[in-house]
């Protein structure tokens, strides 16, 4: 376990890695949380949305529970994306870790909650207040690695933040498809909640309290974002890495609920969002050391690339890696090798662009200026859940899978368009500096 922290000449702090375990701890509770639900909601509309009344009732009860998840769901990037920034300039006043820690208890107590009741509003509401508490889990622990890692290695720790949070999601969901098949929702929701409590409790106990690193002038809210926004680098990357944010949103939200519907049991489901989990997240670490050595910019860009590739392969050719069958999944070794490798990059992006905000801020307010990665996490997540939702609406059960991977696309367009323009202007910049 030590080794894995090394590299010659830099070591990662002993509460960086406690960090990294609890983030892990943390996102594997909501990956599988995501499943619950989905499994949890109720299969009548909780909406009236003018459906024809003649529907196959399997249509109908796979519209309804994909409806109900898009409207719990709501709320959740909402709560983030508005208390994000809040919770990395508190961090700043009070310390890192008593914000991350109570973060963390509230998102315990939430998801004890859940069990109380299935009603479509009660959960939306309990979603929000959960999203409040993972507002205060993100900024400030992105603040604690730009304050305690080593300059010449900031990318590298910053890739083993954001490979705890996906390997997290991922294993969450394999753990969420099997407590579906296992537990049911409630028993699940419990454990949720003992593993979030296991998570601040290490953190509380095994974290020492640092020194509060703000004592200058401190900058509130919207105010904060603004001056961050000052950096062209920031102002140049933030509308791409919310397309990504966009991205996983969509995928998080509505993919385990379109597979339930298709008949796929929920260890498959699982399994499946692991493999897909490890070709995303496993080189992310090293994507966050190639960008110490070779820029940030270039790696971001290879990052976007990347996805765009595998959109475009779902989109054009959606049967080349896998086929959906009555007998289950059927599995395309030809296809699946081109969609890993483009996964592994696809991981890339996001290590490089928040060293990039590391090296763009102030050390004295690095708690503000990561929160806002947090408001880009929850900013994108509602555009998703808000676009999904309307979008599952507007089919009114007719292709709303179809027509939300087509908006993925659109998206993921537009993104390698804006990264073509940094990466172009960032050279020219660069060139007219030296001539």
């Amino acid at each position: 376990m030590v080794s894995i922290f090394k590299r010659r000449g830099v070591k990662t702090p002993w509460h960086l890695r406690v960090l990294y375990i609890s983030t892990f701890l943390l996102r594997t509770a909501f990956g599988a949380l995501l499943l619950l639900i989905a499994l949890y909601v109720p299969i009548t509309p909780a909406v009236d949305v003018g459906l024809d009344p003649d529907m196959d009732e399997d249509k109908l009860e796979a519209f309804a529970t994909l409806l109900n998840v898009a409207i719990i769901a709501v709320p959740y990037p909402l709560a983030e994306m508005v208390t994000a920034n809040y919770f990395g300039t508190l961090s700043d006043r009070v310390g890192r870790k008593m914000v991350i820690v109570g973060g963390t208890t509230l998102a315990a107590i939430i998801v004890g909650l859940y069990t109380l009741s299935n009603d479509v509003w009660y959960l939306a509401f309990m979603h929000g207040v959960h999203g409040i508490g993972a507002a205060a889990t993100v900024a400030p622990a992105i603040a604690m690695i730009a304050d305690h890692a080593d300059s010449c290695d900031r990318g590298r720790q910053m890739g083993w933040f954001d490979y705890s949070t996906f390997l997290g999601y991922i294993i969450g969901a394999v753990v969420g498809g099997f407590m579906i098949d296992l537990t049911g929702a409630k028993v699940g929701f419990i454990i949720i909640a003992a593993l979030l409590v296991g998570s601040a409790v290490m953190l509380y106990t095994m974290v020492k309290s640092e020194k509060i690193v703000r004592k200058s002038q401190h900058y509130g809210g919207f105010a904060e974002l603004k001056r961050v926004f000052k950096v062209r680098e920031v102002r140049l990357m933030f509308p791409i890495w919310l397309i990504i944010a966009i991205l996983l949103g969509l995928a998080i939200t509505y993919l385990p609920r379109i597979m339930l519907s298709e008949d796929i049991s929920g260890s498959m489901i699982g399994i499946m969002f692991a493999a897909a989990g490890v070709a995303l997240g496993l080189l992310q670490p090293f994507w966050g050391r190639v960008s110490d050595i070779v820029g940030r910019i270039p790696v971001m860009a290879y990052g976007v690339f990347s996805i765009f590739g595998i959109v475009v392969m779902l989109v054009f050719f959606p049967g080349a890696a896998f086929d959906i069958t009555d007998d289950g999944v059927e599995f395309k070794l030809l296809g699946l090798i081109p969609l890993a490798i483009m996964g592994l990059g696809a991981g890339a992006f996001v290590p490089a662009a928040l060293a990039l905000m590391a090296d763009s801020s102030d050390a004295e307010c690095y708690g503000a200026t990561m929160g806002l990665y947090s408001f880009a996490l929850g900013f994108g997540a509602f555009i998703a859940e808000g676009m999904g939702l309307s979008i599952i609406i507007a089919s009114r059960g007719e292709s709303a899978p179809t027509w939300l991977l087509y908006f993925a696309a659109a998206l993921i367009g537009l993104a390698v368009v804006m990264m073509v323009f940094f990466f172009m202007t960032t050279i020219i910049k660069k060139r007219l500096a030296k001539a």
